[in-house]
């Protein structure tokens, strides 16, 4: 008997989703290699980021826009990961991110391997720890006529020298559903990444973590961010530092 193959897809991409749903999807998932009941505490459905202060708050990691900033469109973030994703929370201006094209969006660097080891990209980040970025995620908010998109970003490694800077990065096969994600009003966005869908050597304990906001590919919101150190340079900080709760 011949096996319809649109019926084998939707098997299997529903087999990627159900380990990581939100608290109003009840089905049952993996965690940590095991079979668990896991439910992730923040929801992208609800419209709403109240979850976010039912967490350990001694577990989640926030950055701020720091009084002289740069890059000024971002406005604070936070991450909260455990044993299946990672979870953040990006708050900012609407004024920065005005056109709402298919060219504006969000940049995630992860120092995935929690290690000086591999990875590179220095260019926003601390060059102390700033070279260590092994993945990349990049996608748009917004489809070319501005209607509002789930976050879905392609996934890319670092393809350039250890510790390097420049835009070397590799687009690299992931599957469906690595994240999920909501727009909040007109300044927030809340998302999940499903680690397990991220094909990259993960650290068991922690992770680093940086983001920026685009317009026209060009960033226009950075964090973790520093004032800048005079009128033009850019202020590098370290990356958040992310650890499991496991």
């Amino acid at each position: 008997m011949k096996l319809n193959w649109k019926i084998a897809l939707m098997c299997v991409l529903a087999i990627a989703m159900v380990a990581c749903k939100s608290k109003d999807e009840p089905e049952s998932g993996s965690q940590g290699g095991g079979q668990s009941d896991y439910k992730s505490p923040i929801s992208v459905r609800d419209q709403s980021v109240a979850d976010w202060d039912a967490l350990d708050q001694s577990k989640v990691k926030k950055a701020v826009c720091p009084e002289l900033p740069y890059f000024a469109g971002l406005k604070e973030a936070k991450v909260y990961a455990d044993a299946v994703c990672i979870n953040f929370m990006l708050t900012f201006d609407p004024e920065a991110m005005q056109s709402h094209t298919d060219v504006d969006g969000i940049h995630v660097y992860i120092n995935t391997d929690n290690s000086d080891a591999t990875g590179g990209y220095w260019d926003l980040f601390a060059p102390i720890n700033g070279g260590n970025i092994d993945i990349l995620l990049e996608g748009a908010l917004w489809d070319a006529d501005g209607n509002e998109l789930s976050y879905a970003p392609s996934v890319e490694r670092w393809n350039g020298p250890l510790n390097g800077e420049g835009w070397y990065w590799e687009p690299v096969p992931a599957s469906t559903g690595v994240t999920a994600s909501q727009l909040v009003g007109d300044n927030i966005v809340e998302c999940r990444i499903l680690k397990e869908l991220v094909p990259a050597k993960w650290d068991k304990d922690a992770f680093e973590i940086g983001f920026d906001i685009y317009q026209n590919f060009e960033p226009v919101g950075l964090l973790p961010q520093s004032n800048r150190p005079d009128g033009e340079n850019i202020g590098r900080a370290l990356k958040m530092y992310v650890e499991f709760d496991k």
